[in-house]
């Protein structure tokens, strides 16, 4: 008979799967949680119970809520930031110096809360599983006994509006009232094919931007500013004039590049090179310029989406290349997507954020905050998907009667139609592809589900038609959300793994099915994750044969409706 002692959570100083895989058998596990709250003059430190961590003392001043991080729902409008509530017990009056009137009262209000879990009090095993802000809106409160602190994840500093800048009679003194006060666009991708055949393809405004000293006086250049960020090219055989019912090519001879960058030019007046209804080009109110150009320098990736998005980020939303998880670049070059056509205009503020999910849904991504910290994609291209992950769940990685099926019907549709190629001169997506349909799954359902899905940063018909094709497949499954709360043995898995569900419980069962993980929490009470996965019983796939009765998936007849 051995006298070694087999638990592990007693002596471990790695917090791996095997460590997980020990103390599950054990049935305990010393897996702690911290907090990290920060204040004018430093941190306070914070948990459940009185402990030291690396010699750092951690005051037993929290009764930890349950910790939720979400992927939001797939091709919402709405962005979904994964919330946490925090209560500080003051009831003793130590943290009164942060409050107002204390002595160092400068507010929590945009201030980091880290959570970490650890083994016991070694810190090198401690890993954050939460980070945010103090929220501005209705993040901090108090009562007579504590501190109420609601923090949101770290994507909340991506819900930054952009364009900031606007026309103003500082920068352009003689700018007239119409434009003073625009926003000045932001420019990605080629905007010199594919726009509105009737304004010879020139879709981008230029605006003009000494109209008060211009129009009427035929020796005064015109002025015109494209965007803010800097361009590759402006083409100037392609600089369009709008005058009512005209429409006229301002002649090269009259494209004056006398700025320091593509941004900015000038047309020349009354040369008798521009001709507008056999009369001299001189400005006049009401005039309108549209103007073809190279947007922003990507590299080999002007017109990729991925990287498209990954700039917007970069230039507008204070992210560092350092906080983007390396699957960017694996999408970037995924050859579903390499090869697709993107390109972006905006004048108008928007958030970072979703003006960036909207980019990634429209090839099938999602961007999410990974257990790293670090801002990571998720793919629902079948390609991605996982057809035997190698992490299993059984009826013993489950709190008892935790399971929840439900089918969602929010995303469910079997016939659709995309919208694409938004024009700025128009201000709408202009173009329509033909409608398809899911014959076999309108059948199964006996009704016809619509959508219009939207594509306005794709202005390729073909590209946009593979897109939708492959999401009707997706969305006309009847697939499932499975509620549960997974014990500690899961503690590694985050949002957008795979995992093989293998449990009988009662009349609930599932057979070696695949599922990607939606939502993932914490609860410290004994350490249990509960968790939202998305079932592939009826969505198959290469490898994934799925049910009987399954109708949509990768291998679903999507056709098109003459």
């Amino acid at each position: 008979m051995s006298n070694s002692d087999r638990r592990q959570y007693l002596t471990a100083t790695v917090l791996d799967q095997d460590f997980l895989d020990q103390s599950h058998d054990n049935l305990e596990n010393q897996i702690e949680l911290i907090v990290d709250i920060e204040t004018p003059t430093g941190f306070i430190r914070a948990s459940d119970r009185p402990k030291y961590v690396d010699g750092v003392f951690y005051d037993n001043r929290l009764v930890f809520p349950l910790i939720g991080r979400t992927i939001g729902e797939w091709l919402s409008p709405e962005t979904e930031l994964s919330v946490l509530k925090l209560e500080l017990n003051n009831a003793d009056g130590l943290y009164d110096e942060f409050l107002m009137g204390g002595a160092n009262y400068d507010g929590f209000i945009g201030r980091t809360v880290t959570v970490k879990l650890g083994i016991r009090d070694v810190g090198s095993t401690y890993t954050t599983v939460f980070r945010g802000t103090v929220s501005d809106i209705g993040g901090f409160a108090r009562t007579q006994k504590s501190i109420i602190i609601t923090t949101r994840d770290d994507y909340e500093k991506l819900l930054i509006a952009f364009p900031t800048v606007t026309m103003t009679p500082t920068a352009f003194p003689s700018i007239t009232d119409d434009v003073a006060g625009v926003f000045t666009p932001v420019i990605y991708g080629d905007w010199t094919t594919a726009g509105d055949p009737q304004k010879n393809n020139a879709s981008v405004p230029a605006f003009i931007t000494n109209g008060g000293a211009s129009v009427g006086v035929p020796g005064v250049l015109v002025e015109l500013f494209i965007c803010q960020n800097d361009i590759q090219s402006l083409d100037t055989s392609g600089v369009i004039l709008v005058r009512g019912d005209f429409i006229v090519t301002i002649a090269l001879a009259d494209i004056s590049l006398s700025f320091p960058n593509d941004r900015q030019f000038k047309v020349i007046q009354n040369t008798g090179n521009t001709l507008v209804d056999g009369a001299n080009f001189i400005l006049e109110d009401g005039d309108l310029f549209f103007v073809k150009v190279v947007g922003e320098d990507l590299g080999a990736y002007d017109d990729n989406p991925v990287w498209q998005a990954r700039q917007i980020l970069l230039d507008h939303a204070n992210v560092t290349v350092g906080e983007l998880d390396a699957n960017w670049a694996t999408f970037r070059d995924k050859a579903a997507i390499s090869a697709l056509k993107s390109r972006v205009w905006i004048n108008e503020p928007e958030s970072a954020l979703t003006y960036v999910n909207s980019l990634l849904e429209q090839v099938r991504l999602e961007s999410f905050i990974s257990r790293d910290l670090k801002i990571k994609l998720n793919s629902l291209h079948f390609d991605d998907a996982v057809a035997a992950p190698t992490f299993r769940l059984n009826n013993f990685d489950l709190e008892f009667r935790s399971i929840k099926p439900a089918l969602d019907t929010r995303n469910n549709w079997n016939r659709a139609q995309g919208l694409y190629n938004f024009l700025p001169d128009v201000a709408q997506t202009a173009f329509r592809t033909s409608v398809y349909r899911n014959q076999a799954a309108i059948t199964q359902q006996k009704k016809e589900i619509s959508k219009g899905v939207s594509f306005p940063n794709l202005y390729v018909k073909t590209d946009v038609t593979t897109q939708l094709i492959e999401m009707i497949k997706l969305a006309s499954s009847a697939y499932e959300h499975i509620f549960m709360t997974l014990t500690w043995r899961s503690l590694l898995l985050d949002i957008g793994d795979f995992v093989f569900l293998d449990v009988k419980i009662g009349s609930t069962e599932y057979s070696s099915v695949p599922c990607s993980i939606r939502e993932i929490g914490y609860d410290p009470e004994g350490i249990k994750l509960p968790v939202r996965l998305w079932s592939y019983q009826v969505i198959p796939f290469t490898g994934n044969a799925g049910v009987t009765g399954s109708v949509g998936g990768e291998f679903a007849v999507i056709t098109e409706e003459v």
